[in-house]
């Protein structure tokens, strides 16, 4: 129950982040034009791509080290080490890039346009990544409310000054000041529940103890941090800002889905970790089976109204200019939907100490991703003899992730069952058939009915999620016990406990 508390309380965090957010992008979106979002969207996917430089597994490594018990001291003070050295190569790596292309080859980034915006990117960049040692250390402690309430407050000043930017018409650079100025906010909160943390210096013992756990994982952290940022770069290269605009708008609703991958990664990992050192295989897998379970017993309802009421959603929380994105809204709500599905399996291997099988099976599925790209989003590669290419633009960037992440979740399963000897369970497939029964009805439903006001919108979706529950009530797959956990995990009173005993200790 401590971690299914935990979990619970990043993804609601995560949401009303993504909620906050979602407000300003509205604000965004409808005064400064899909354009404007996209040359913001390109800018951040443009240095972002940089960044796996200073990831190289050793996030991953910290919290794993941190959740087995190793010195608290020396396990931060070889990740800041480590970290501090790896941001400094790629921003050499960057500035090289940036030298080569604009003035060895001289040529234009055409997308972006504004002075000083990569500048701010970089700046926001360099912040975030050092800012990441103090909530990965928080994790691996299994200390959530530290990582929500600097990413809550942070990220509504953010989209505060979003909406003021929006309103006033600043410009695209604010939108970057505005993430800057976020992050530091986070920053400075985050270190006032980590300034009495020991900071030793690093040894070789623990250095080699992270580089072992972290280079299996480099590969896949490189590939993993590509793949987040290659669909913008590949749709701003072979089409216009406009259309990294329209893809980036409805990635941000499929967001709220997304984040609770982000949920079960940050507090389910440590957990399976402390399980396998204690050699506790059975109750890993039961852990496994109900992340999963009541995963999908809230994502997937949620998805299935996000496909039935694409448009609608669009036309009232973005605005109609955002419209004819809808059939990608409805792509990235499966792609979210299978990636925090995976989610569960994939830590289960990595928590087993076999992160050299998620590692190679992320490089995989990340290469298939991108040549899937090549294919489906471009009308033409001149450079590279081809012709006559799908040029699908947002939509192909969009079913290249859904058809990798498909691959990589069938593969996570046989893999698991391989070597943890971990079985899917029936539930998950019954609750698919249900979703599925649910997702023909309302589409009847919003084939008759105009839906233009978020009540009625949320609403009809709720009854959507009712039908849900109701369905699986019925055959057995919802019981007084599923209920009882989701009311214990949620209830205010208990959570607002556990959030108040963590930020005192």
């Amino acid at each position: 129950m401590a971690t299914s508390r935990k979990i619970a309380l990043l993804f609601a965090a995560e949401n009303v982040n993504a909620i906050i957010g979602w407000v300003a992008l509205l604000f965004v979106a409808r005064k400064m034009g899909a354009s404007v979002l996209g040359e913001f969207s390109f800018a951040l996917s443009l240095v972002g791509s940089f960044t796996f430089i200073a990831f190289f597994g050793f996030k991953m490594a910290h919290v794993k080290r941190i959740s087995e018990g190793l010195d608290l001291g020396k396990c931060i003070g070889t990740f800041l080490s480590v970290r501090l050295f790896l941001i400094s190569l790629m921003l050499i790596t960057f500035i090289t890039s940036y030298w080569f292309w604009t003035g060895f080859l001289d040529k234009e980034i055409y997308d972006i346009q504004t002075p000083g915006l990569l500048l701010t990117v970089v700046c926001y960049y360099i912040v975030f990544l050092i800012v990441g040692v103090m909530p990965a250390t928080f994790s691996g402690l299994e200390q959530g409310a530290r990582v929500a309430i600097p990413n809550i407050i942070g990220t509504t000043l953010r989209s505060l000054i979003f909406i003021v930017v929006a309103l006033t018409g600043l410009g695209v650079i604010w939108l970057a000041r505005a993430y800057l100025i976020g992050i530091v906010v986070i920053g400075l909160l985050s270190f006032w529940y980590f300034r009495d943390f020991p900071i030793s210096k690093p040894d070789a013992e623990t250095f080699n103890s992270y580089k072992v756990y972290a280079l299996p994982v480099a590969a896949a952290s490189v590939f993993g941090v590509l793949k987040q940022y290659v669909d913008k770069i590949f749709i701003g290269i072979f089409w216009t800002q406009y259309q990294v605009g329209l893809y980036f708008g409805v990635q941000r609703i499929a967001l709220f889905i997304g984040t609770m991958a982000l949920a079960i990664e940050a507090m389910l990992l440590p957990a399976i970790s402390n399980l396998h050192a204690n050699r506790k295989e059975n109750e890993i897998k039961a852990l496994v089976h109900d992340a999963e379970r009541y995963v999908a017993m809230v994502c997937i309802p949620l998805v299935v109204m996000t496909v039935v009421w694409s448009s609608e959603i669009i036309l009232v929380f973005i605005s109609k200019e955002f419209i004819p994105a809808s059939n990608i809204l409805k792509i990235l709500a499966l792609v979210a939907l299978v990636r925090v599905l995976n989610r569960p399996w994939s830590i289960a291997l990595r928590g087993s100490d076999r992160p050299d099988l998620t590692s190679i099976l992320n490089v995989l599925t990340s290469i298939l991703s991108i040549i899937l790209m090549l294919v489906l989003v471009p009308k033409r590669i001149p450079q590279l003899g081809l012709e006559n290419l799908f040029g699908l633009g947002g939509e192909g960037a969009a079913y290249a992730a859904l058809i990798s992440e498909i691959v990589g979740g069938l593969s996570l399963r046989l893999l698991s069952y391989k070597y943890l000897e971990i079985l899917p369970k029936s539930n998950f497939f019954v609750q698919l058939i249900v979703a599925t029964i649910v997702g023909s009805v309302m589409w009847q439903v919003q084939g008759v009915i105009t839906v233009d006001r978020w009540f009625e919108l949320f609403f009809l979706s709720g009854l959507g999620g009712l039908l849900f529950l109701c369905i699986l009530a019925m055959i057995g797959s919802f019981t007084q016990k599923d209920f009882n956990f989701f009311w214990t995990t949620l209830n205010p009173k208990s959570m607002k406990q556990y959030v108040g005993e963590e930020l005192k200790r």
